[in-house]
């Protein structure tokens, strides 16, 4: 590989610079009855409140997802014919927040159609309080696969359009 300080880093980085490229993947991780967040029993926030506890472990079909990206990575750059060639590697080892790994954690408050399954409607309004909405990645039971921001954009929009020109006016379930 390239050197990582010097003249010889210097060089390559001038030889490279405009040559290379990264290939990357993203999983989705479904939802799961052993992944979920609570209230922790013994960290608490400065008012004494208990702080939120992540409980959260890759599944087998994860790894197996990691497993075959990798595999498909690996081909594709390799068709390339690369001069250098970082493999990529399936991560196999439990979750955890070092390093850090682009992680969009979803769920908590999942949106469906009915109050029997779900905690808000198709508005992010809370089926038992009709004037809490509940914005964000929160309202997805699962990440799939790709960065949920532009999804929940387009949801706050879709949630104050509603707000603006529908609760405002007539305060209530919006369905």
């Amino acid at each position: 590989g390239t050197p990582q300080w010097g003249t010889e880093w210097k060089a390559a980085t001038a030889k490279y610079y405009q040559a290379g490229m990264n290939v990357g993947t993203s999983g989705s991780v479904m939802a799961n009855r052993n992944n979920y967040l609570d209230l922790d029993p013994t960290y608490k926030n400065v008012f004494g409140q208990p702080l939120m506890r992540m409980t959260f472990d890759y599944k087998d079909n994860e790894h197996k997802m990691g497993r075959h990206a990798a595999q498909v990575v690996n081909d594709l750059a390799k068709s390339m014919n690369p001069t250098i060639l970082n493999p990529a590697v399936a991560r196999t080892e439990p979750w955890t927040v070092v390093p850090y790994q682009s992680t969009h954690n979803t769920g908590g408050a999942i949106m469906g159609a009915s109050p029997a399954t779900s905690v808000v409607n198709k508005y992010l309004q809370s089926w038992d309080c009709h004037n809490l909405f509940v914005i964000g990645a929160s309202a997805f039971a699962h990440n799939s696969a790709y960065q949920p921001t532009g999804l929940v954009g387009a949801l706050s929009y879709w949630t104050a359009d509603a707000i603006k020109n529908r609760y405002v006016k007539n305060p209530g379930m919006l369905v």
